[in-house]
């Protein structure tokens, strides 16, 4: 890890980090000083400064305690549970005889935080929200979903346009909305949400500010009994390095930040409480934009030589080691594969296949030369037909560990000639790049799920191309999409992965992303105010904080207050 940032603003974080404690320190404990709420500090995203945005359909501007913790999911799919259904908003889902339709039976009695009974109207107001403007549409219902009923205020009926044996699982990323609210919003698009009526255990804002906001406890939650953690306090954090700068100050409940020499830089500094479970998780992959509209870029960028190139350039044990203190795991196969799902790998799409997965300059400007891309006098090259070929790869500012590893992929592109550079937006209009398609390469990962088909359907799939950050490329093969179709139509296990391994097959041998490690699952916690983490003795489910992840909906329910 490379600290980039002084000691001077580092002690300027701490402070007002601190600042911020202290306020909130008054509000919950009060002049007596007796405990009157239970606070979970918590840390799940990385910006220099805040926007007041809890718009669920805002994939790019969103506060990332706006799923889950104010709109609560229908049905959540454990994975390390074999996908079990986990029932939220909903208690049940039926498929129809011929598969073409789906019922969810949602909780009776359930009521948004305004007091509003929360029906099946509400369900279906969302969903043909999203099927009339596609900018909403964050789950991919127009490609899947005819028509949506509400035959009883505690039935929904969604008829779907084919068979789609994935669809509940796909649909667990729906964020429902309060028809009463979102009918009078003009521009559902633009709409920041600042006030938000929601479904979920934390719906109210006690305070916004650009240091810290808190997101309190809902006063019609469903679950009351289940929830014993009144609010959440997210401080403004900037990145890596300020986390570790105010580590130190004990302040942190739960963590999902990159911590190098984690032993020593947390565990350490508070034995008895502190703890980290990080197991390889979702592939990292470099991606280019194959919408680009830099006709040189996008000349290379679907150029498989050049591709395969941009491979052998990357030295991928140097970002392992180095850059992430070897926490990630080097991703050795050309499909991508996470490791934690070795059970559908097919061998037949590795070996020869996986030719282009190590670290050879010398043969990645052997390709290049004999494809055509010549050096000029500056040693960069031109594409076949001459055009020039430059671009900056895209990484958030203040991921300390991704930006080294990043400059680690330049130096092996500069080495073959290939004249690239990195930038470091912040991460909102990282993602901003992503979603509008202004931006060249990034490296990203992506959302798993029970099955590794989701992760490959979602970041791969013409539907889902650029509408969700985990699909940056705009890669579209007809082919490819046909296979994610018969998986979707496939309803046995055998068949799914029969399926799977000819999508395999074909994502490493036309190569669209070029996998570099899978990334460890960033999760930290102190027991110190708070226990009943999921920890390695107890894998009962993925404890990150992020975004990505339903699950933690779960996990904050299992966590209560020191006695």
């Amino acid at each position: 890890m490379r600290l980039s940032k002084s000691a001077i603003r580092n002690n300027s974080m701490r402070a007002s980090f601190a600042a911020a404690t202290a306020l909130t320190a008054l509000v919950v404990f009060g002049t007596g000083g007796a405990a009157a709420e239970s606070v979970l500090t918590m840390h799940i995203e990385e910006q220099s400064s805040w926007v007041q945005n809890f718009n669920p359909f805002d994939l790019a501007g969103r506060r990332q305690s706006t799923m889950d913790f104010i709109y609560e999911p229908l049905v959540i799919f454990n994975a390390e549970d074999g996908g079990k259904p986990v029932f939220r908003l909903a208690t049940d889902y039926k498929f129809s005889e011929d598969m073409k339709s789906v019922t969810y039976t949602l909780r009776p009695g359930v009521k948004w935080s305004d007091g509003q009974p929360l029906t099946s109207a509400d369900v279906k107001y969302t969903i043909d929200l999203m099927l009339k403007n596609a900018a909403l549409d964050t789950v991919g219902v127009g490609e899947t979903v005819a028509s949506v009923e509400a035959p009883s205020p505690t039935e929904v009926r969604i008829d779907l346009k084919a068979v789609n044996s994935d669809f509940p699982e796909t649909l667990a990323d729906l964020a429902v909305v309060p028809e009463h609210i979102w009918k009078d919003v003009s521009d559902p698009v633009a709409f920041k949400n600042e006030k938000p009526v929601g479904s979920g255990p934390m719906t109210e804002l006690r305070r916004f500010t650009p240091q810290v906001y808190e997101q309190c406890r809902n006063p019609n939650y469903w679950d009351a009994a289940s929830l014993h953690v009144d609010c959440l306090r997210l401080p403004q954090i900037s990145g890596n390095d300020q986390m570790l700068a105010i580590l130190p100050e004990g302040n942190m409940d739960w963590i999902g930040s990159f911590i190098p020499q984690i032993d020593k830089t947390f565990v350490a500094l508070d034995p008895d409480h502190n703890g980290y479970w990080q197991p390889p998780a979702e592939t990292v992959a470099f991606q280019m934009n194959f919408k680009s509209g830099n006709e040189g870029n996008l000349e290379a960028y679907k150029d498989l030589n050049f591709r395969h190139a941009f491979s052998l350039a990357m030295d991928r044990a140097s970002m392992v080691d180095i850059a992430g203190f070897g926490y990630p795991v080097v991703n050795e196969h050309a499909t991508g594969l996470p490791p934690r799902f070795e059970t559908w790998r097919n061998k037949g799409a590795e070996g020869d296949k996986d030719a282009f997965m190590g670290f050879d300059t010398e043969k990645a400007n052997k390709i290049l030369d004999d494809a055509g891309y010549k050096k000029g006098a500056d040693g960069f090259r031109t594409t076949p037909s001459g055009k020039p070929l430059a671009f900056p790869i895209i990484v958030p500012n203040g991921w300390t560990d991704w930006i080294d590893a990043v400059q680690i992929a330049v130096e092996g592109l500069r080495a073959a000639g290939i004249n690239a550079s990195v930038a470091t937006p912040e991460y909102e209009q990282w993602r901003k790049q992503i979603i509008d398609g202004s931006f060249e390469v990034v490296m990203n990962s992506r959302a798993d799920g029970a099955t590794p088909f989701r992760g490959y359907y979602q970041s791969l799939s013409t539907a889902y191309g650029g509408r969700i950050t985990g699909a940056p490329s705009r890669y579209s093969n007809p082919k490819l999409d046909a296979l994610f179709d018969q998986y979707l139509k496939a309803t046995s296990e055998y068949d799914h992965k029969k399926i799977f391994n000819d999508i395999q097959l074909l994502i490493a041998d036309d190569f669209p992303v070029v996998p570099v490690f899978n990334g460890p699952t960033w999760y930290q916690f102190s027991s110190k105010r708070f226990t009943g983490w999921v920890t390695d003795k107890d894998p009962v489910m993925n404890p990150e904080d992020h975004d990505n992840n339903r699950m933690r909906l779960m996990h904050l329910l299992r966590l209560k207050p020191v006695q």
